[in-house]
């Protein structure tokens, strides 16, 4: 049976605020819940997501013959990580290439829209990570998508730039696109990496209030009320290339310095992209509550 998959896409024009982080995470904890989920790296600075999770089966192709090329044989295009239901596209072109491509093209910020119905019958949900930047690239995943996360940097400087670059630069500047009959994602933001100190309540704050002082959108921006803490078993996860949610023991005899990743520390972590994904992906909370029940151990 055909599907049509929900695409999310994780946005911020600030390098740095862990979107990378986030989407890999959201789509293992997708995945595991049961749904045929597709990694798209568009980050094509620095193609983290991609190399996150270890290969079963990589394709020869990615991004750069999916989206110029058109390329259709998803057999050459998707790799397949070894985790159960999670496949990924890979960056494998320079950002300026693929940008001169589409800028010559007529149909250049509105391609992926339409390449993306040939990924959407054959997943549940298609999870897009992004370049920290103003980008055509990010203008046409955005476009693309059905919902937009955006982790936001709990700093003066990260606010600044959300609402001055995210919001006014690359939101706005898609509004002309509305007159066309392409409706706007809604966005849901969240403050990432938080740490209980009165700067960070300040800021929280303040954002809060920037927000509620915008002008009438055509897209709706919701703050998420839940702060993701900072947590030290984000990086141990990236490093042994597992989700932060599973449980990692390595033998204190075996090596010098042992990676760990306690229970306690990937129920919490599970517990932050089981609120993420609830908000983003309502439709398939049965779906999340019954892989909140289980343990993933590695």
């Amino acid at each position: 049976m055909k599907k049509n998959a929900t695409v999310i896409t994780i946005a911020d024009t600030k390098g740095g605020s862990t979107k990378s982080t986030t989407a890999v995470n959201i789509a293992a904890f997708i995945a595991h819940s049961g749904l045929k989920t597709l990694l798209l790296d568009f980050d094509l600075e620095q193609p983290t997501a991609c190399s996150y999770f270890p290969l079963q089966k990589e394709a020869p192709f990615g991004v750069y013959e999916f989206l110029i090329m058109h390329e259709t044989d998803l057999n050459k295009l998707i790799s397949a990580t070894t985790t159960k239901k999670l496949d990924v596209m890979s960056s494998n072109s320079v950002r300026q290439e693929i940008v001169s491509h589409l800028n010559a093209s007529a149909d250049g910020i509105i391609r992926l829209k339409s390449c993306l119905k040939l990924l959407k019958n054959e997943y549940d949900v298609i999870v897009i990570d992004t370049v920290g930047t103003i980008d055509p690239t990010v203008n046409m995943a955005v476009l693309a998508s059905d919902v937009v996360l955006s982790p936001l940097d709990p700093s003066m400087p990260g606010v600044r730039e959300y609402l001055r670059g995210t919001i006014s630069n690359l939101f706005r500047s898609l509004i002309p696109f509305t007159d066309y009959g392409i409706e706007l994602p809604p966005v849901y933001t969240f403050f990432n990496r938080v740490e209980e100190n009165n700067d960070c309540r300040r800021i929280k704050e303040l954002f809060n209030q920037q927000i509620k002082s915008l002008p009438p959108l055509p897209f709706k921006i919701t703050v998420l009320d839940k702060d993701i803490k900072k947590k030290n078993s984000y990086k141990v996860a990236a490093s042994l290339g597992i989700a932060a949610f599973q449980h990692y023991t390595e033998p204190t005899n075996k090596v010098a310095h042992p990676y760990k990743i306690t229970k306690a520390q990937a129920q919490s972590t599970k517990d932050d992209i089981y609120y993420l994904c609830q908000h983003l992906l309502p439709m398939y909370q049965s779906q999340f509550d019954a892989f909140m029940k289980t343990e993933i151990t590695h």
